[in-house]
This record gives C-alpha cells, sequence and structure tokens, in this order.
C-alpha cells in the first residue's frame, strides 16, 4: 500500500544525512545547556587533613581509555563536580600547591548515575603524590531513586532471548514485571519488550538512546532496538525523582552504545539454533517442531581516528529468524457443522419463533436445525475450514493443531563517533539504523483465522542524535542535544487484492484494494475470530519525533543548581483502521440469538452461537472504513521545563530540590482541515476540524498546570549504611490511537447492533450496508443524525494529562564481599490518569437499548468513547542484594511485595468495562504479581590460569576459563478475569461476571481434559443482576518459574581471545502454562490450553572472537 506525502526509505537516510550536518551547525550555538540522560556526574568534596574545606584545588577527570580529561577546581566549600561526563572508567586527580598530589584510580561512572569521589589532601609537595586504590563507591549515597545499572558486559554474557534483545534483562530490575513482547509481528518486528514498573501501565516508562526519544507514541513500544554487542551500559531508574526527566512514573530506561577509544577493539560473532534444539510445545500432538532456523551474525569495531581526540565505533547485525511454531484452534465439530446439536450441552431455540425479545421460543426438534434452514453462506466458509484434527477432546475445546513457520530478515548497523574539540568542548554524534521485513502466514491461508495479524510487513527504523558538552568554566557547564526517531510500518494481509467476501456471497465488502479478502466471522466460544484477519490490517503508518534538549549547570557553594528544556515535535501518520472488523466489517454471532431469557445456560453456549452463525443470525455487524482524507494521522510539540537544585547541606546529607513543567499541545490533524473531527454528544452533532467554527484542535483547552514536584534526601549514616527518601509527581500522558481522527470524514465506523441481545442485527446475506456520506457546511458543525450507526470518539474539551504521586524510603548497606543490601518502599498513587468509556453503553439493567443515553435523545445504538479520569494505586517491597564484578563473580537478586489498583485490563488507557457502575471495575492490576523474584550471576570459574588454583600444567589448561552465567525467576501468578454471557444484563457495552459461591479449589490440571480450577462454584447470574464476582478478583493465575543459563569456554591468544558459548534458555523445560480460560460457557472454561509464547527450552550455539 503506497504511502502518501512519505519519502522514501532511501530518501529518508539521505535527508537524514543532511539532518545530521546540519545539527553541528546548531550545536556550536550559545544555548543554555540535560546531563544525566546521556552522561554521568562525578561529585565530591575537598577536604584537608583536620577536616576542613579546601578551596581553589584542581581537579582533573581522565578518562583511561581515551586519554581525554576535565578539569574543575573546588569551591569556597570545597566542592567540585563533574556533570555531563562520558560513560567511563576515569582517574580522578586533585592538587593544590602545600598538599601532595590525590589520586583515585578505577573510578566507574555509567549513565543517569552520580558517583562521589571525596578527596583528603595530605600536606606535602606536589611531587609527592597519595594513590588511593579503592573501588568505585558501591552506595548510591547522593540519588534517592531506585533501579538498576545494567552493564554492557553483563548483556554480552547473559542468555538472551526474543532476538537477543537486551530488554529481557529488565526482570531484574525491583518492581518491574517479566518482560513481555506485545502487538504483532509486523508492528513490533524489532521484538521490542515491556515491563510495568511499579504498578504502572507502559504509558510511564520512557525509553531513551543516549538521551534521545526512542518511544512509540502510539504502540508503546521501544522504536529501535540496538544489538546487544554494541551496548555499553543501560540505566534502568525508578521512583526517579530529578526534575529532568519526564515520563518518569514507571522506568525510565537510557542505552548507551559503545565508544571508540585508543586501542582500536572489536568483536565478530555468530549466535544460532535450529528446530533440533527447540523443545516440543508440551500442547502439541505432532511428532516434531516445525523447521526452525535462527542465525544471528556480525561484528562491532571501535578505535581511534587521531589519537586522544576523536575516535569512531561501528557496528553491523545480520539477522535470520526462522520461527517455527503451532496454531492451536477450536473449531466447530462435524456433527454441528450439518446441523446436529444433539451432543450439545445447551437447548438450541428458534429464533424465528416466539417474540422479538427472546421471550416464547421453541427449541429445534431434537436439538438439530433443518439443513434447509443453513446458510448457503455458512456453507461456503465451511468448506474452507479444516476439521478438528485432535482426538479425546471435550466439545468446545481446543481440537485443531496446525505448524507453521513465521519468517523475519532483520539488517541494522549504528555509527558513532565522538571527539574532544578542545578540553573544554565535547561533541558526539550518531547514526542508528534497523529494519525488519516479516511474512506471518495465516492459519487457513487467505481465510486467515485465529492468529488474525497474518501476511506480509516491513519496518524501516531510524535513530540520529547529537550531544554536545561545553564547560564554560569550573562552576558552569551546559549540554545540548538533538535528536530524531522515525519507523515506517507497512502490513498487508494474505488475501490482499482478493474479493473473497464477493465470492462467498457477503456483498458490499470488497469495495478496494484495502477492504480485499474475508470479513471477520466472530461465534463466541470458539476463536474471537474464526474467519478472518485482524481488523487493523492493512496499515500504513509511521512516526517521526524530533529532540532538542538544553541544560546549564552551576555549581555555587553547597547547591549544583540545574535549569534546562526540552522541545519535542511528533508527527504521526496512521493510515489505518482498528476496530469494528476493520475495513472488511465484523459479523458477531451469540449464543442469545438462540436462547430465550430464563435459559442463562443457552445464553453462555458456544454452541448457541454457532447455530446462530448456520442460522446467519448475527447480533451485531459493522465496517470501520478509510475516506479519502489525505494524510491521516496527528500532530503536536511537547514543551517541557525544569529547575532542580542538589543541597549539599552537610558532608553526609544531601537534599534534592526540584520542579518539572510539562506543557503538550492539543492535538490537531496532519491535514489542518477535515484532519480531525469531534463528536458532540450533548447535540448530536460531528465538529470537524479547520471550518469555520472550529478551531484544528476542536477546541481543547491547552492545560499549562502540569507542574510536577520532586523532593529527595540522602543521608550517609556511616561509610556502610546510606538512608535516602524521595517524593516526585510525573506526567502520564497517554496515546493518541484512538481518538478524533477515527471519526467522520476521516474514518467511518459503522455499528449496526440488534434492538437487544436475543433480537438478529442484519444478515452476511444482506451484507454491509453502502458507506454514508454527508456534506460538511462551512461551518464544520455536521448534524450526526443520518450516522446513528457510527461509531465515535467524544474528546472532552477539558482533556489533559493525569498525574502520578511517588514515593520512596530506602536504606542501603555495604556488606562483607562486594555485597550491598538494599530494602525499599516504595509506592504510588495515580490521579486523573485517563480511561476510556463508552458513553452510550446501557446504564439500566435490563433496559436493551432504551438503556443507552444517546438512544433516548437521538435513537443512537453505536457506540460513543470518551475518555474520563481515574485512579489508581500501587504499594511494594523492593528489595536488592547485589555483588558487583569481583574475582570473577558478579550477583543480583531482587525481591518484591507488591500490590497495584486500577480500573480496567491490559497496561495502557484501557476501558471501563461496566460503564453502568464504574465501581464494579475496580480491581488489581490485570499484570499483577504479589510475589516477584529474580537472580542474576555471572561467575569466571577460580581455576586455570586466571584464576586463583590450578594455574599451570595441563590440567589448569583444560579446567581453566570457562565461564557460566544465568538469570532466574520465580513470579507468583497474575489475577484470572471471570466474565460470563452479558445477554441477560440487557445493558449493551458492560461486562458481565459469573456469581461464585466460594473461592475456586485449583486442581491443577492441564490440557484439554483436565480442569485447572474447579468450575463447579461458578454460575450464570440472574437476569437483569450483576454477578458476584469483581475484576481480577478470587483466583490468580500460574506461577512463573524459569532458569535461563549460558556456558562458555575462552581461548586466549595473547591479548585476543575467542568465546565458544551455549546459552540455555528455560534449561529445565519448565512448561510456562497461559492463564486458564475464565469465561463462563465457553467450551475451555477452567481449563489451560496453552503455554506463554516462545517460552519452550532453546539451546542456541554461539562463538564471538574479540580484538
Amino acid at each position: 500500500m503506497a504511502s502518501r506525502r512519505l519519502l522514501t526509505p532511501d530518501a529518508v537516510v539521505v535527508v537524514n544525512v543532511v539532518l545530521l550536518i546540519a545539527m553541528l551547525g546548531i550545536l556550536f550555538l550559545p544555548q543554555d545547556a540535560a546531563a544525566q540522560a546521556a552522561n554521568g556526574t562525578l561529585l565530591g568534596n575537598v577536604r584537608d587533613e583536620s577536616g576542613g574545606a579546601v578551596p581553589g584545588a584542581t581537579i582533573a577527570a581522565i578518562e583511561v581509555r581515551t586519554n581525554i580529561s576535565r578539569t574543575a577546581v573546588s569551591n569556597e566549600t570545597g566542592n567540585y563536580i563533574f556533570t555531563n561526563l562520558a560513560p567511563g572508567v576515569y582517574r580522578v586527580e586533585g592538587e593544590l600547591a602545600g598538599f601532595k598530589r590525590f589520586t583515585r584510580e578505577g573510578v566507574e561512572v555509567n549513565v543517569n548515575t552520580t558517583v562521589r569521589v571525596d578527596i583528603g589532601l595530605m600536606l606535602g609537595a606536589l611531587n609527592e603524590s597519595v594513590t588511593v586504590s579503592a573501588e568505585t563507591p558501591m552506595l548510591q549515597t547522593d540519588r534517592t531513586d531506585t533501579g538498576r545499572i545494567i552493564e554492557g558486559t553483563q548483556i554480552a554474557q547473559m542468555p538472551l532471548g526474543f532476538n537477543r534483545n537486551f530488554q529481557g534483562m529488565l526482570i531484574t530490575v525491583p518492581g518491574a514485571s517479566r518482560p513481555f513482547r506485545p502487538h504483532s509481528e509486523f508492528f513490533n518486528s524489532q521484538d521490542s519488550l515491556s515491563s510495568n514498573v511499579n504498578g504502572q501501565s507502559r504509558l510511564a516508562n520512557n525509553v531513551q538512546l543516549e538521551g534521545t526519544d526512542n518511544n512509540h507514541k502510539t504502540g508503546l513500544l521501544t522504536v529501535l532496538i540496538p544489538s546487544a554487542e554494541a551496548l555499553e551500559t543501560v540505566a534502568v531508574t525508578t521512583s526517579n525523582y530529578d526534575a529532568e526527566f519526564g515520563r518518569a512514573g514507571g522506568a525510565v530506561t537510557n542505552v548507551t552504545l559503545k565508544s571508540g577509544t585508543n586501542d582500536l577493539s572489536g568483536t565478530v560473532f555468530m549466535f544460532g539454533n535450529t528446530e533440533a534444539t527447540v523443545a516440543r510445545n508440551p500442547f502439541s500432538a505432532l511428532p516434531d517442531v516445525p523447521p526452525t532456523t535462527y542465525l544471528q551474525t556480525g561484528f562491532t569495531v571501535g578505535g581511534p581516528i587521531i589519537r586522544n581526540k576523536l575516535f569512531f565505533f561501528g557496528d553491523y547485525v545480520r539477522t535470520n529468524d526462522d520461527s517455527g511454531r503451532i496454531t492451536r484452534a477450536d473449531l466447530p465439530e462435524a456433527s454441528f457443522r450439518t446441523g446436529d446439536f444433539s451432543a450439545a450441552p445447551t437447548v438450541i431455540y428458534d429464533p424465528l419463533t416466539g417474540n422479538p425479545d427472546g421471550t416464547g421460543r421453541t427449541p429445534f426438534p431434537n436439538n438439530r436445525i433443518p439443513v434447509g434452514r443453513i446458510s448457503p453462506i455458512a456453507r461456503r466458509i465451511l468448506e474452507n475450514l479444516p476439521m478438528p484434527n485432535l482426538d479425546g477432546v471435550p466439545l468446545g475445546g481446543t481440537n485443531y493443531e496446525k505448524p507453521y513457520v513465521r519468517e523475519k530478515r532483520t539488517n541494522q548497523y549504528d555509527i558513532k563517533i565522538t571527539t574532544q574539540l578542545t578540553p573544554g568542548d565535547h561533541l558526539s554524534i550518531r547514526y542508528s539504523y534497523q529494519n525488519a521485513a516479516t511474512y506471518d502466514p495465516a492459519t487457513f491461508g487467505i481465510w486467515g483465522g485465529i492468529k488474525e495479524f497474518a501476511g506480509f510487513g516491513t519496518n524501516p527504523t531510524q535513530n540520529v542524535a547529537g550531544n554536545y558538552n561545553k564547560t564554560w568554566s569550573s562552576t558552569l557547564i551546559q549540554e545540548v542535544r538533538v535528536g530524531m526517531s522515525y519507523y515506517h510500518n507497512e502490513a498487508l494481509t494474505e488475501a490482499d487484492g482478493l474479493n473473497t467476501s464477493d465470492e462467498v456471497g457477503i456483498r458490499g465488502v470488497n469495495l478496494s484494494r484495502s477492504s480485499s479478502g474475508i470479513s471477520t466471522i466472530d461465534v463466541s466460544g470458539y476463536n474471537a475470530t474464526l474467519i478472518g484477519f485482524s481488523a487493523s490490517l492493512p496499515w500504513d503508518r509511521s512516526e517521526r519525533t524530533w529532540t532538542m534538549a538544553t541544560t546549564a549547570t552551576k555549581l555555587h557553594g553547597n547547591h549544583t543548581l540545574k535549569i534546562g528544556g526540552d522541545l519535542r515535535y511528533n508527527r504521526d501518520y496512521l493510515l489505518q483502521v482498528q476496530g469494528n472488523g476493520g475495513q472488511r466489517g465484523v459479523f458477531r454471532f451469540r449464543g442469545a440469538t438462540t436462547a430465550i431469557p430464563t435459559d442463562t445456560s443457552a445464553q453462555n453456549g458456544f454452541a448457541n452461537a454457532f447455530a446462530a452463525f448456520l442460522l446467519d443470525a448475527p447480533q451485531s455487524l459493522g465496517r470501520d472504513l478509510l475516506t479519502d482524507v489525505e494524510d491521516p494521522g496527528t500532530r503536536h510539540w511537547g514543551i517541557f521545563s525544569y529547575i532542580h537544585d542538589k543541597w549539599q547541606v552537610r558532608p553526609n546529607v544531601t537534599i534534592d530540590l526540584g520542579l518539572r513543567h510539562e506543557y503538550y499541545t492539543p492535538l490537531v490533524g496532519l491535514t489542518g482541515r477535515g484532519g480531525l473531527s469531534n463528536y458532540d454528544p450533548v447535540n448530536n452533532t460531528l465538529r470537524v476540524a479547520g471550518y469555520s467554527e472550529v478551531p484544528e484542535n476542536l477546541g481543547v483547552k491547552s492545560y499549562w498546570k502540569n507542574f510536577n514536584p520532586r523532593t529527595g534526601v540522602s543521608w550517609r549514616l556511616t561509610e556502610k549504611n546510606v538512608l535516602r527518601a524521595g517524593y516526585g509527581v510525573s506526567t502520564i500522558p497517554w496515546p493518541d490511537n484512538s481518538y478524533a481522527d477515527i471519526n467522520y470524514p476521516v474514518k467511518q465506523n459503522n455499528q449496526i447492533n440488534a434492538p437487544n441481545t436475543f433480537a438478529t442485527a442484519g444478515s452476511m446475506a444482506a451484507g454491509l450496508p453502502p458507506p454514508n456520506f454527508a456534506t460538511i457546511p462551512d461551518t464544520g458543525v455536521v448534524p450526526a443524525t443520518p450516522f446513528r450507526q457510527q461509531g465515535f470518539f467524544s474528546v472532552p474539551t477539558d482533556l489533559h494529562e493525569g498525574r502520578l504521586h511517588s514515593w520512596n524510603v530506602a536504606f542501603q548497606r555495604e556488606l562483607p564481599g562486594a555485597f550491598t543490601a538494599e530494602v525499599a518502599y516504595v509506592g504510588n498513587r495515580g490521579q486523573d490518569i485517563v480511561a476510556r468509556i463508552d458513553l452510550n453503553a446501557g446504564r439500566t439493567l435490563g433496559a436493551d437499548n432504551a438503556g443507552r443515553p444517546l438512544f433516548a435523545k437521538f435513537g443512537r445504538t453505536a457506540s460513543t468513547t470518551s475518555v474520563i479520569p481515574v485512579k489508581s494505586k500501587y504499594h511494594s517491597m523492593q528489595v536488592k542484594v547485589d555483588r558487583r564484578l569481583r574475582s570473577g563473580l558478579l550477583v543480583t537478586n531482587s525481591y518484591t511485595l507488591g500490590r497495584g489498583y486500577n480500573y480496567y485490563n491490559g497496561d495502557s488507557n484501557g476501558t471501563i468495562s461496566t460503564p453502568a457502575d464504574i465501581e464494579r471495575s475496580w480491581g488489581r492490576t490485570s499484570f499483577d504479581s504479589t510475589h516477584s523474584f529474580t537472580s542474576s550471576f555471572v561467575y569466571l570459574l577460580p581455576w586455570g590460569p586466571q584464576g586463583a588454583w590450578l594455574r599451570e600444567g595441563v590440567l589448569g589448561k583444560v579446567l581453566g576459563d570457562w565461564q557460566i552465567a544465568g538469570i532466574f525467576a520465580a513470579i507468583s501468578g497474575s489475577p484470572i478475569d471471570f466474565t460470563a454471557s452479558a445477554a441477560g444484563l440487557r445493558a449493551p457495552g458492560n461486562t458481565q461476571r459469573p456469581n461464585a459461591s466460594g473461592k475456586p479449589e485449583v486442581l491443577g490440571g492441564i490440557g484439554s481434559n483436565a480442569l485447572w480450577f474447579d468450575t463447579s462454584v461458578f454460575s450464570a447470574p440472574e437476569a437483569g443482576t450483576w454477578g458476584n464476582v469483581k475484576r481480577n478478583d478470587l483466583l490468580d493465575g500460574p506461577a512463573y518459574v524459569n532458569l535461563d543459563a549460558s556456558i562458555v569456554k575462552i581461548i586466549r591468544f595473547g591479548s585476543r581471545h575467542a568465546e565458544l558459548r551455549a546459552d540455555f534458555l528455560n534449561l529445565t523445560n519448565t512448561a510456562h502454562y497461559s492463564k486458564p480460560n475464565g469465561s463462563l460457557g465457553n467450551g475451555n472454561f477452567g481449563r489451560i490450553t496453552s503455554i506463554l509464547s516462545q517460552t519452550e527450552r532453546v539451546i542456541r550455539f554461539g562463538a564471538r572472537f574479540m580484538f
């Protein structure tokens, strides 16, 4: 599908190279300059032998690998500071006439860290020196956030899954959930992993690539995933109270790539496996694993261009990833397909008998539908739907299995140049590129099926950045950052260009190439998509975000003051529909259509829903169509500013005081006139942007009140004990993938609903109605009466971002053996968090459409989505026990005991499931796990030439230079959300939950023939009443216990060495079960029939040569 007004990928590369050159000119402009985002801080106090402050001492910080140095002078209180310090290993020197020279070796500075090195000067001559060989301080003495620094060597040595993505290491961060891979193979072809941190959605997270924005605004993904081989450090901070950072309520992750040094160095590497080293899915009946080939090859290289001044680093990676997998589906039995429901557990009622509200209906004789009543369209569809191929499965269970291979090719590279222009001027520029091409076959070929997202996709991605640091004096430093992230993602279905709906007799569907293929057939109790593709396909979407940030840091007495700003511009092009069956439409078949109001079992019955399909009696149908609006999508600015003071109250007490302000301009369409429209539920009109009475931003008011105070205190009780506490407010933005650009005239969301849950709405034979167009008057105000069956989004004009109040109290202690221990209480409270709600959902139980607020006023039966402010809360205890790398051993341990609550499922601004009673939706977050323990280690075994034992001899050479590493995780299950048929509620747009006579016993059965929990305690509620089970209450799903491990043999060649390794992902091949089915009436209710995606054991071999 061709883009409109978008540059080709090659042209984009050329444009960005030109922009990169242009940035160099911008960087030299004198500006007030944000430091920690891309660099680190080194600070301390200079004192003499009596403990008095020593002003005027010259302090030098020399990066030992590049010999680049920075100097500072201690002020009148003896304090000094280096901000914007590039990550590296430093030698710190201090000198003043009349004192011996002070030297401290091996001081490691990472991104977004503050390292303290206090200097004690002793009387003597400058040609005398005192060298301190102590390690970098292990305690966090001058910051109040929590989190973890993950070093590049640790990432390189760990067994990493999901395309060797470093984000798998986020599992080691206290408060973080198990990283998971969201979205489709196309939209997330970069294999971005997400984690919910401190009970928050992904909206609260912020991912930066060397200080440059690296976030999808719409998909909540990381735009570009650098190669694990190219990483220097990954700094993850949680409960962040530095005013420099926005979106800091969850985790701020800053990724830093390696830089060149004075020594030419690099790696050549290869990792790979085939199906021979992949364990079989425990639910699969197939004797063999589907064909699999994973091969990742590449290199890194860095070194000097001009020694001590100009350096380069680059890397290239090619990944061929053909992943063999299985699809498991619930397909209708052979007898059902002929209309014979005599074996069904429920009664099938004839919808042509009785009354429109379902009363008075009579059952089909012997529970059999006459052959002549079966829809010819249903017959044609069933001819292309395979029969079940798994034996011994109960009715309605998972009875079909098929192997397939997802194919993907990825190329990526990075180029980075760093230089010291003068002793006070430092510059870094970087360009990163990644492109993945994916083919993911459909379960039933051109007929789609359960996988929904099936077809072809490409996703070229770029990230470019420049970072300039200027030291004006020993007390004034500035930084300027400019960057851009971009992706262009396209995807097509496997049925692209085919008029399949027309061929089976469903009229009015295949209007253009974008609506080619088969409509979605949704039969409750079976797969959500029995036939068809995702409503989102096809799509053409791109997003570009520019970042311009500046910070000035001033040292004055005991105060370190930072003042800065951050300007971001986002352009989001979205040629896509996402709901209501997409452009091919959807026909929904529900059990109530062949049931009666008093038979709740039939209303929940999968057999009844399939009977409705055979009879061509959908309960609802619809379609989401694109119109001819040019350049659909949105654009906006984010303008951020902050001031932060780090106050050294006493030598052992540091107080942080900061204030951050965030302003987001209201969204406007890429096409200003007609690019957005807003539904007004007060007078039933559409207000189209850019016309005389409607501004381009729809009149959404600017919100200037996002003031976020930040404060914290660090108290060094003793040399080995630190007490910290902090409080801060963060602004939580929300994505725009459901906004006023889904309304007419941009799109048409047609929804045709039955007058009540027992009636029918149209048919497949009648097809979908033609698009409904209306003339837009000069005022831009369009009466919505002709669009009563179109879904709209209504944007409140007082819409504004949510706020998250976060706090922590932490105690950290240094332990013997290079260990540290930390215990923290971490909590937060969300305020005005944005959640979606259907304004036209039924508000009165039992009233059907009459209970819809907008039906009573305007006859509207379609949904009207809007947003409301809601709350959230989270409390936890978080524990860390870590050992820094010493004598070849590195260890991290973390434990979290926590509980979070909110109003919706999912991990973004989800939808309230019970609009008729909003408080019924309050419950645990869907990703909440009460207990989480992780442990990681890297250990170079202590024998052989590099070890403590067997340093000589043949045995030492054989047993020497072996290294083991691993990550162990034990995480308790997350809550099961039990649901039931909402037919008896007769309140459209509300979710029903069952009744339970008590907490169900966990039986532990696995598979289609065994129950994981006791289902006998559940029953369907009486008509017109709510069930007594609350959202995410009653029972948790299975726990997750996993061990990834690796073993490495190091072969040395002088200063060079090679590594031969084997990575064991899920070493013990422990089955990681998905949650059991929690839908009352589903054939799999109470059963576990799948495992978490890509969690079978994989043995992957690798080799790395390092020079």
